[in-house]
């Protein structure tokens, strides 16, 4: 995370300095009027860059093309710069076409990146802070920009936005490894036309990415026009843009700060997406009738600081519900090529309305208006297509939802959904894909099982758990649910262990999720004891770092009996000796405060470090113990558990010594510290108990004596 923070800040703090110095050099070489065949000519390359682009991110992935798209960039910013000292006009006409082009590919790219290392809910909040980070380092681009340009010269703001980039490449480098990433099979490439038959609300994204940069390019013309002839040109102009992006960056970061998470978390992502489209019309209006650069730029303004907060953070959202396959073929296509199309349509109205109307902007600032009007009606349509697609991508996914995201019917929706398609068999070919749809029978038998596991009734419940079998592992994530409900725990437990290895991975799942139940996490070791796989074994190691102490506890019980049953199994030493100094550790300040809520009946002693002592053990050294017997004899570890349960010192003595030999001197620090503190405490709780037991027995001997009842007196001695 602290990478892509970074890489975002650097990223952005490019985008707002290539803005000002695109600007600023192309209008200092160029009048405005040439501006509309620029932002057309630029828009074009974008498509066929997005085009290109798309193709390549599709077969690379985002992991391996965008820290070389970033180093590339930043090269060629390098070889920019020399261009702009031999040819000023045709060095201006690169720089612009690079800024937008190329520029837009790379941030489409970084967010694809983004999109593919989190999951529509983990998301919401991962994206804040990466927007978050973007939006200050666009704050502080804009402020070097301005500072090179004062110093050096405008042309060294180029040298500046090449070092940017490079930095982003050297940073992402170290995000290449990031889990769920795969290139595609060259031979099942997805289209953009089956990602749009799979999530047809695509279709209204770009519609809404058109309409909105069409109705931004109407706008920003009139707000260049303006302060190209209320400044002048040259490097004032450039400064100026410097300062104004700068300003612009501090409002996105105060609203990204304050407004983002609450707007996207109470308002939902689609009123995020629409207040751009609202701000255009509502701004564009307010420009229109009360005319002057002052509210023209407060209205351009405005426009920027919702983009790159709200708009931004509600539109990359999206994507999350769509497949990676999907998303790499068609978000560079609608982020780059919509977006440039947009900003040709907008320069196409520029164009027309400059030949009906010359030297009026009221025209264009209707037609502003009237485009993002259109863009808000769109974005109104994106809540129901976000959900459908949810429940698209659900397909190919372990199913594990939240219940708290969805109601019960939308629930049954997509698990209905998943299984007929999972039973489909796809055929995947480079231009068909089909299914068949499942018998009915199927289904129906699906939906009654489901029902039942969901009623409240626990023998229906139970009945249904009964019946399932290993094919049945789609109704997985139901189960670990009833793992929760003590009455019908062991029926889905022994449901699951019969569904096998195959959903391992749900599991693990269910049991490092903290935001799940505590009843359902500390009762999924039980399941997962009996699935071996190396998967398993390192879900279950990467529980001994949780939180919760009965979570540890089931979870070092389990990787203790899968470790003892199935040698070919195994773990790092030096990975175990870490697990069992950080529970050293994290036992230190509460020793003597861990309980277990789960009962563990007689017949269950697998459970028990100790089948003799039993309940009778302590919890903390039950659990140490248990981790300590994955690197140490079981049995001499098991002798020196027993051995610290006596009230023998020459025993407890003997233990102590032999921990200490064959621990590592680190272990050793932390354990026999705590292991004679231990003791002292029991021997001195020991001598507490026996002090107030002979003042028991004496206070009943004077009693007997006095009722004459030393009969009962040597009964209660015995």
């Amino acid at each position: 995370m602290g990478l892509l923070m970074v890489a975002s800040a650097s990223m952005m703090a490019h985008q707002v300095a290539g803005k000002a110095s695109r600007d600023g050099i192309f209008l200092s070489q160029f009048g405005i009027s040439a501006l509309p065949a620029m932002v057309t000519a630029a828009a074009i390359a974008a498509i066929v860059t997005s085009i290109v682009g798309s193709r390549i991110l599709v077969r690379l992935g985002p992991h391996r093309l965008v820290p070389v798209s970033f180093a590339l960039s930043g090269m060629v910013q390098i070889a920019e710069w020399f261009l702009l000292k031999y040819s000023a006009r045709i060095g201006a006409c690169v720089i612009y076409l690079h800024v937008v082009a190329f520029g837009a590919l790379l941030l489409s790219c970084f967010w694809s990146l983004m999109n593919e290392s989190f999951e529509p809910r983990s998301a919401k909040a991962a994206f804040a802070k990466i927007s978050g980070a973007g939006t200050l380092g666009g704050l502080c681009g804009g402020l070097f920009a301005e500072r090179v340009a004062a110093w050096f010269g405008t042309s060294d703001v180029i040298l500046l936005l090449a070092a940017l980039h490079l930095a982003c490449a050297s940073l992402l480098v170290g995000v290449a490894k990031v889990r769920g990433f795969r290139s595609q099979d060259s031979a099942h490439e997805p289209r953009p036309i089956d990602a749009v038959q799979r999530y047809p609300f695509l279709l209204v994204l770009a519609g809404l990415v058109i309409a909105t940069s069409a109705g931004t390019a109407l706008l920003d013309f009139v707000f260049k026009a303006d302060a190209a002839q209320t400044i002048g040109r040259g490097a004032p102009l450039l400064r100026f843009f410097a300062f104004y992006y700068t300003a612009t960056s501090l409002v996105t970061f105060l609203l990204q700060t304050f407004l983002t998470r609450f707007c996207i978390q109470y308002a939902g992502l689609a009123v995020s997406a629409g207040s751009l489209p609202a701000s255009i019309s509502v701004g564009s209006l307010t420009a229109l009738l009360v005319p002057g650069f002052p509210v023209l730029a407060a209205v351009r303004g405005s426009e920027i600081g919702l983009r790159g907060s709200l708009f931004r953070s509600g539109y990359e959202l999206f994507y999350t519900a769509v497949a990676p396959g999907d998303k790499r073929a068609v978000k560079s296509l609608i982020d780059v090529g919509a977006d440039r199309a947009g900003d040709a349509v907008g320069s196409a109205g520029v164009s027309v309305m400059l030949v009906v109307s010359p030297g009026r902007h009221g025209p264009i600032l209707a037609l502003a208006c009237a485009m993002s009007i259109i863009a808000l009606l769109l974005a109104m349509r994106l809540r129901r297509g976000y959900l459908n697609a949810l429940e698209t991508s659900l397909v190919e996914r372990a199913l594990e939802l939240d219940p708290s995201m969805v109601e019960d019917s939308a629930t049954r929706s997509v698990l209905m959904r998943s299984v007929e398609m999972r039973s489909s068999g796809f055929v995947d070919h480079p231009r068909t894909r089909t299914a068949v749809a499942p018998p009915p029978s199927a289904s129906d038998a699906f939906l009654r099982r489901a029902a039942d596991l969901r009623s409240n009734d626990v023998s229906r419940a139970v009945r249904a758990a009964g019946e399932l079998g290993p094919d049945d592992w789609a109704l997985a994530p139901l189960l670990i649910d009833l793992l929760a409900w003590d009455e019908a725990m062991p029926a889905a437990r022994d449901a699951l262990k019969r569904m096998g290895v195959k959903i391992t991975g749900v599991l693990v799942d269910a049991l490092l999720d903290t935001e799940r139940d505590f009843v359902i996490r500390r009762r999924v070791p039980r399941v997962l004891v009996d699935l071996p796989s190396p998967r398993c074994v390192d879900g279950l190691f990467t529980a001994l770092q949780d939180g919760r102490f009965e979570v540890r506890f089931y979870a070092g019980r389990a990787l203790f009996f899968l470790l003892k049953n199935h040698p070919g199994l195994s773990i790092s030493p030096e990975r175990a000796w870490e697990a069992i100094n950080r529970e050293l550790s994290l036992q230190r300040s509460g020793w003597s405060s861990h309980r277990l809520l789960d009962h563990r009946g007689s017949q269950e002693t697998q459970w028990f470090f100790d089948d003799k002592l039993l309940d009778r053990a302590d919890r903390n050294l039950e659990h140490l113990f248990t981790l300590l017997a994955l690197l140490l004899p079981e049995g001499a570890v098991r002798i020196a558990f027993r051995a610290l349960h006596t009230d023998d010192p020459q025993l407890k003595g003997t233990a102590l010594e032999y921990l200490e030999s064959a621990t590592p001197p680190a272990t050793r620090q932390l354990l026999l510290p705590m292991l004679e503190a231990d003791a002292d405490i029991r021997s001195r709780r020991a001598v507490a108990n026996g002090r107030a037991l002979e003042s028991l027995l004496a206070t009943t001997g004077r009693i007997n004596r006095n009722l004459n009842l030393e009969p009962l007196e040597a009964e209660v001695r015995q």
